[in-house]
Parts: C-alpha cells; sequence; structure tokens
C-alpha cells in the first residue's frame, strides 16, 4: 500500500479541511442585528469562504446538531439564547426535520473545540457570528485551500499568511 504526505495533513479517504477564523478584534456593540435565526446547512469538501451571518450561525448550530442530541443539545442552544441575550440579540433555531437530511458538516466530530469555545465565551461567539469572521472550507485534494491559507507555491509546514494574524484559527481536518 502506498502511503503520500501530502501538505502535512494525515489523510483518510475523506479530506475535507475547514479553518474557522475567529477575529480578535472587539466590535462595536451598537451595530449587533436584534435577531438571528439559526438554520441547517452543509459544510463538506468545496472550497469557499463564508463571511456573513446567517452561514457563520448555521455551522454553528449544524455543528451542534450533528453531535449532540436530546438533553445535551438543548442546553447548548439555551447556552447560545442566554449568551446573545446578554447582548439584547434574540435568536431562534429551525427545528430538525430528518437528522440525516437537514445538513451536515463533514466530520463534525472535529468541531468539538469549536462549539466549547463559542459557548465558553459571549463575546468570542459575538464577534464569531457579527464581526469580521469567516470559515473557510475546502479539502487536501487541491490546492485551493493552502494557497488561502498559506499562499501560492507553499508546503505543509509554511506559516499561515500574515492576513490571519488578527484572527483566532481553529482548524478541522480530515
Amino acid at each position: 500500500m502506498k502511503r503520500q504526505i501530502r501538505r502535512g495533513t494525515f489523510e483518510t479517504n475523506s479530506s475535507s479541511t475547514h479553518a474557522i477564523c475567529i477575529t480578535k478584534s472587539d466590535i462595536d456593540k451598537n451595530i449587533l442585528p436584534k435577531h438571528i435565526t439559526f438554520t441547517h446547512g452543509e459544510f463538506g469538501w468545496e472550497f469557499d469562504v463564508h463571511e456573513d451571518s446567517w452561514t457563520k450561525a448555521s455551522y454553528l448550530y449544524q455543528a451542534i446538531c450533528d453531535t449532540s442530541d436530546g438533553i445535551e443539545k438543548q442546553e447548548k442552544l439555551d447556552k447560545i439564547k442566554n449568551l446573545l441575550g446578554a447582548y439584547g440579540v434574540s435568536c431562534e433555531f429551525t427545528p430538525d426535520q430528518n437528522k440525516y437530511d437537514d445538513g451536515y458538516i463533514d466530520h463534525s466530530n472535529e468541531t468539538d473545540e469549536l462549539i466549547a469555545e463559542l459557548l465558553r465565551d459571549g463575546e468570542k461567539l459575538v464577534r464569531y457570528l457579527f464581526g469580521d469572521s469567516f470559515i473557510v472550507t475546502g479539502n487536501d485534494n487541491g490546492d485551493a485551500f493552502d494557497n488561502y491559507m498559506r499562499g501560492e507555491d507553499s508546503d505543509w509546514n509554511s506559516p499561515l499568511l500574515p492576513k490571519f494574524n488578527d484572527y483566532e484559527i481553529i482548524e478541522k481536518g480530515n
């Protein structure tokens, strides 16, 4: 069996890579929306940069739905309501229809760190949802993700581009 190491990432049959980039900059609390709706979404191998609040909310909601059930899921959703409520933002969550048809995050079990970080810190949750934060999705089968994060002609140990110095990066890669 041939083994190949590509850009320092351990490969399996599925090779989605996501970087959640949370701004370190404070945001003006006076411009927060009054309401946000969390919906299901699909986040797989495609290369994309998601910057809007609705998609960032969908990513977090989908991560919680994919990794939690019953009481644990409801506790996490209530925590989001309480954290955002402290900033004057109400929220709602679209109901589940069918767990396997509602959406997915490829290898969602790797989102535990993201969920824990955002539910531990209300200000970080607000910066993630409403600040200059974004999610980069992609895969290690092509160069688009690494080129965006590390620049053209980068290799697996290249540092992130300087534009990422103002962000806390939570990576999910499989």
